[in-house]
Parts: C-alpha cells; structure tokens; sequence
C-alpha cells in the first residue's frame, strides 16, 4: 500500500508514474492496534458488504477489524449448540452468519493484514439472547425503557441463572475455534442494574446468600472472563468496567476507553492498555440525529466528527511518557442505528482514513516535525478519489474545484508529499 500510493496516473503518457522518482521509503506503523468496529446487529451487513471493509481498511492500512455482531436487537450469530438463539433472534432466517460465513470472514481478512476481534456483548444489551432462551435474560422489553436501558429494547442477561453461565461459556468455546485470533472482546458497557433489582429471581438469590448485586455481577463478569482466558484469549473489555463499576481487573486485561478522551488518562493512571475510540472524536455514527427509540443515549458531545477533528485527535494528550506507551492504538466505531449497507460506507469513509494515517504516522514526522492536520487534506482529497475508483463509496471533503485545485481552497504551512 504504501508503494500503491504514490503511483499516479499520467494522463499525457497514458500509463502509471511514480513521480519525483528515486524514492527513500522508510514506513512503518506507530500503533499496532489501527481498528474499525462494526455494528452488524442493529442493522445485518451481508458477507459480501464486509469483505469491502476488509478491502478499504486493508488500503487504508488499518488491521483490525472489530466485529460487534451481537446485541440487544438481533442475534444473528448461528450458534451450533443453540441454533434456536439465531433461528429466532435474528431479523430473519437469511439475517445469520454461519460458521462457514465467519470462517471464510476471518481468512479475507487475513490475506488482507487485517486481524477480526469478535465482541460477545453481556451482560448488558442481550434481549435477542431471550427469544431462543427466555429464562436467561431479565427485564425483557420492559417500559419505560429508561428505567432499564440506555436503548430499547431492554434485556439484561439473568446473571443469577446457572442456565445463563451455560450458555454463555459455550458461545466463548464456539467463538474461540472460528476466531483464532489472541484478543477476545467480553464488552461489558451500559449495564443497567435497576434490571437486575426488579428480577424476582434474583433479587430472591440475592436475599439468599446475602450478596449485593454488585457482587453477583462482578462474580460473574470474573467468571466470564476467566472462561475467555482459559481458551488462551486476551481479555479485551469496554471502559466501564474499570472506571465506572471499579472492578479489579487482571492487569493484562485491554481496556477500550469510549465515553470521551478523559477515560484514557483514567485507565492508563492504574497502569492498564488501553485502546482508544473516544466518542468526542472517533465514533462516526454521531451528529444525524438521534432516532426516536434512543432518547436516553449517554455518548458525550454527539455532534458530528468532521473529518479534520477525527484527525486532530491526539489520543497521548495529557499523558506522561509512561502513560502514553500503554496505549496500544485506537479504533473509530461505526454503530448502526442509522446505518446500514446502503450508507454505511459514506459514513465511514473517508474519516477512517483520518484516524487510519493517524495510528499509521503517528503526530511527528521521522525527523520529529509535527504533522498538520490542516496540512492533511492534500493527501486525503486525492486518496477519498482513489478509494471511489477503488469501489468504496466515500463521501466527498469538499466541492469538486477543490479536489482539482486544493491550493486556491485551502491554506496550508506544510506540504506533506507521503
């Protein structure tokens, strides 16, 4: 990719150049960890529609691909030991992904560099769960809604329930086998405990053992993640966790900071890695709007992430030297509400390419220059038309007479050429 992208089309010589020819080409990536989550849950993308997310994230080099495939409002994963938890909590029948589909998923995106982490979202989000296996999940479509959930519809898994554990641990072992990879997400986020409190069932477990539901619920996060751990995983979790239910947490354990920057400050202070999807600056779902059945949604500053604050991001602000090198890099979140395959890719890019040469180059240049943001729109103007001709359907930065004539639009210090 890097050599891909300095060669041009010469429309007098009528083939590709490599201009300003001999090049010196030392490049290499900053951050290890340079992701995209998904949301295929709130609205289902077919294979075909992520194999074009591999696709442009591999040009982009971006290489880790986080599949947020289940939630809340459908089940879609075809699980092999319950099959009823698809066949009946996902939208439809053809609205699945099979073990062959992911297994075929995961070997695109490997020939591509590009690594596929699978979140299992629980205990929070998890109504779907309830339509194949009803005893396993609490406060199931309960109003009003904001007593029981950020987002309906409500469910929360039964965390009392030895069935839920079950089940549970044997979705980690399925996913385990068709997810080789070392990271494994156990989510963690927007956890409702006014769900659990209106459970009979475990308010009576509770009273039984004399246990608070704090210590019901840490228990079974341990146990949960312990599983994971067990299958030779490495633990990855969403903030809340650790700075929100103050969970002592295995210090391996990754920690994805989302509910604004200051988060990474927080877990980096007691000394955790941490990967950064700063919802102020990296999700790109924000600033359309809200839809009706999500009043009560808790993303900070849900304006709309132009492309130059994406890239103006600076996820080591604030940090000491020591604090910065926990970081591992970052991803930006693509969630679904107002998405799906017919505008998702326009949503996505070209601002993940700000956040992708962000985790790529870092902030300074090998001779230690700051690298503008202004100065970025000269490589991302040409690269959004590149990655059209490519077949990724990505939104314009600017009026056209700006693609062809970026120096009459824009005042830059600083001609970045790589």
């Amino acid at each position: 990719e890097t050599l891909s992208q300095i060669v041009r089309w010469s429309p007098v010589h009528q083939t590709f150049v490599i201009p300003n020819a001999p090049w010196n080409i030392i490049d290499y990536p900053k951050y290890k960890h340079r992701g995209l989550l998904l949301d295929t849950s709130r609205h289902y993308y077919d294979v075909q529609d992520l194999h074009k997310v591999i696709d442009t994230m591999s040009w982009n080099k971006m290489n880790v691909f986080h599949w947020h495939f289940l939630d809340a409002t459908s089940f879609p994963y075809a699980s092999k030991a319950y099959p009823q938890l698809a066949n009946k909590g996902a939208y439809s029948p053809v609205h699945q992904y099979t073990n062959d589909d992911i297994r075929n998923l995961v070997q695109y995106a490997k020939e591509r560099g590009v690594r596929v982490i699978p979140e299992l979202e629980a205990p929070g989000h998890s109504t779907s769960w309830a339509y194949g296996i009803p005893e396993i999940v609490s406060c199931v479509n309960k109003v009003p809604y904001a007593g029981f959930t950020v987002q309906p519809p409500s469910g929360q898994l039964n965390i009392a329930n030895s069935k839920t554990k079950e089940v549970v641990n044997t979705i980690i072992d399925e996913l385990s086998e068709l997810f080789p990879d070392s990271w494994f997400h156990a989510s963690g986020d927007e956890v409702i405990m006014n769900c659990w409190t209106n459970d009979t069932q475990i308010v009576s477990y509770l009273a039984e053992r004399n246990m608070t539901i704090m210590e019901l619920f840490r228990s079974f996060v341990i146990d949960m993640q312990n599983h994971i751990r067990s299958r030779h995983k490495t633990v990855m979790v969403w903030q809340e966790m650790l700075l929100e239910y103050n969970f002592t947490l295995p210090t391996d354990t990754i920690v994805q900071i989302w509910i604004g920057s200051s988060g990474v400050k927080a877990a980096t202070q007691k000394g955790y890695k941490t990967v950064v999807s700063s919802s102020d600056y990296w999700y790109l779902d924000t600033g359309y709007g809200k839809p009706r059945s999500n009043p009560y949604s808790n993303v900070p500053g849900a304006g709309y992430n132009h492309w130059n604050r994406v890239y103006s991001y600076d996820i080591r602000a604030n940090l000491t030297e020591d604090e910065a090198n926990l970081i591992q890099g970052g991803e930006v979140c693509m969630w679904s509400e107002l998405a799906d395959r017919t505008n998702f890719e326009g949503k996505i890019w070209p601002r993940a390419a700000a956040a992708g040469e962000r985790l790529w180059s870092g902030y300074e240049t090998p001779t230690g220059e700051t690298i503008a943001s202004d100065d970025a729109i000269l490589r991302l103007l040409p690269w959004r038309e590149l990655m059209v001709l490519r077949g990724t359907m990505a939104s314009p930065l600017n009026q056209g007479f700006c693609t062809r004539n970026p120096l009459d639009c824009f005042q830059v210090e600083h001609i970045q050429t790589a």
